[in-house]
């Protein structure tokens, strides 16, 4: 096995493990593990069964790496990548499963880590130790454009109406392919400009798709946290719920605290349920008559759900406002 192999498999578990963790601390469920794990799992597996596929009826493997750089090659490595991260995302997209921005973000993460090790073990075996740098570089930059796709999708499931968001996951996809591209070209110039400076050049085009992956899914964070801000400052507005949700349940850090709320159960069921809250009542936007009532019928039934869960404690309002 080579050291690229190796060096993107521990990068695939370390990304898959952070994003369940990010998620984990929202929610205190395992449920989103087995997803993270199959978007990555399916990312490295899918282009290889396309491979085989291809083999069977007499066509060409896919040429991922685009030795040949011909466009019959690049069109055949950008059928197995969307096959590979975009498919399983615009899957999720359509379920319960991915609800927001941040989750999209975070499901592409895994996706684009699942593609990386796949890709690791298309380069030359050079030894246990050698292509590590190489495995960083590629495995970060297809995480970065993974979560690049999947914040998309999330974001075009929240905020586009049904019509506009096949046009929305064009532009995702759009954007993740430029991405790759962008890390790509620059370390090939990189190591074409100084070529005895190859591990240098590597770890420094790292740590900026390291912070491409950072800014994405901080801004993923953002835009959920300004639609659950607006969307519930709505709901107070109207006596539905007190203040104090909206200093908590927008951000978080304050929400994955537990000073605002005395129970675990009871606090994990209250932010998300006021969440998914903020969420359908941002998707009524742009929705046609027959959906806009069915989504109407579910806002109404998590309003009264919250209600309910929110005079457990008539403490808890003191406990909110109390929160900095």
């Amino acid at each position: 096995m080579s050291g690229a192999t190796i060096g993107a498999a521990a990068l695939a578990g370390v990304l898959v493990g952070a994003s369940f963790l990010a998620l984990w601390l929202d929610r205190n469920r395992a449920r989103p593990l087995p997803w993270l794990l199959g978007v990555a799992v399916w990312g490295g597996a899918a282009p290889v069964a396309a491979g085989l596929l291809a083999s069977a009826v007499g066509l060409p493997r896919p040429d991922l790496l685009l030795h040949e750089r011909t466009p019959g090659t690049a069109a055949e490595a950008g059928a197995a990548a969307v096959l590979a991260v975009a498919l399983p995302l615009v899957v999720l997209g359509a379920t319960r499963v991915m609800e927001g921005v941040v989750d999209g973000a975070l499901f592409g993460v895994a996706a684009g880590a699942g593609i990386a090790v796949f890709l690791a073990t298309l380069t030359p075996a050079e030894g246990a130790g050698a292509g590590l740098e190489s495995a960083l570089v590629a495995g970060l930059a297809c995480a970065g454009a993974g979560a690049t796709l999947g914040g998309g999708v999330g974001l075009g499931k929240l905020m586009l109406p049904p019509r506009r968001r096949a046009a929305g996951v064009l532009c995702a996809v759009l954007g993740a392919g430029l991405q790759v591209a962008a890390f790509a070209a620059a370390a090939v110039s990189c190591h074409r400009a100084w070529p005895d400076a190859r591990l240098a050049c590597d770890l420094g085009i790292a740590v900026v798709a390291a912070l491409a992956v950072a800014a994405v899914v901080a801004s993923a964070a953002s835009i959920e946290r300004r639609v659950i801000a607006r969307q519930l400052g709505e709901e107070v507005e109207l006596g539905v719920l007190p203040a104090w949700t909206v200093e908590v349940v927008p951000s978080y850090l304050r929400r994955v605290r537990t000073d605002w709320w005395p129970r675990r159960d009871e606090r994990q069921e209250i932010a998300g349920l006021l969440t998914a809250l903020a969420f359908r009542k941002q998707q009524l936007l742009g929705l046609s008559a027959e959906r806009l009532h069915l989504y109407g019928l579910e806002v109404g039934r998590l309003r009264q759900r919250a209600r309910a869960l929110l005079a457990l404690a008539p403490e808890a309002p003191r406990r909110g406002e109390a929160v900095e």
